[in-house]
């Protein structure tokens, strides 16, 4: 055999396995940091659906609503900063404060849910709710606010934009 031929089924060989020992480290780490599902019971929320819709329009026409301080707000979308921080939020029916409302504000990111947190937001006047936020990394995150009132459940999402 040629030696030009023998090099090349070297460097052909070499070059697969390059390729396996590369796919093999790619699907270890992809498989060492899945986290499954975010919510356990999606499957159980998914079936009950058409109900939480019609639930939120219900609220929504018994005029409730949440208020965030409008030097937040810019454009639709909510700026905060990095770090830990107070947040409150008003809770709304019809322009009238509520009380003794159970608020969760849960905030994530898109890619990973390592960050993922969820805060009970207490009250600490009549229909203002308050609760402690950590944010640890600038970015855009998504935000959704739970309100659970003797009438049923209102939630709202928003975008968080955080700034340094």
């Amino acid at each position: 055999m040629h030696s030009s031929l023998k090099k090349a089924f070297i460097l052909i060989t070499l070059a697969f396995l390059g390729l396996f020992l590369a796919t093999f480290f790619t699907v270890r780490i992809a498989l060492s940091g899945h986290t499954g599902p975010i919510d356990k019971d999606y499957y159980e929320k998914g079936l009950n659906y058409e109900n939480v819709i019609a639930e939120q329009k219900e609220m929504i026409l018994k005029g409730y609503s949440f208020k965030i301080d409008s030097s937040l707000l810019s454009s639709g979308v909510l700026e905060l900063k990095k770090g830990k921080q107070n947040f409150a939020i008003s809770l709304e029916k019809l322009g009238q404060p509520v009380s003794e409302a159970n608020i969760t504000l849960k905030i994530e990111r898109s890619a990973t849910d390592k960050f993922n947190q969820s805060v009970q937001l207490s009250e600490k006047k009549k229909g203002i709710y308050q609760g402690e936020l950590n944010i640890p990394m600038t970015g855009v995150w998504q935000a959704s606010l739970t309100a659970k009132t003797p009438e049923g459940m209102y939630a709202k999402g928003y975008t968080i934009q955080v700034v340094q």
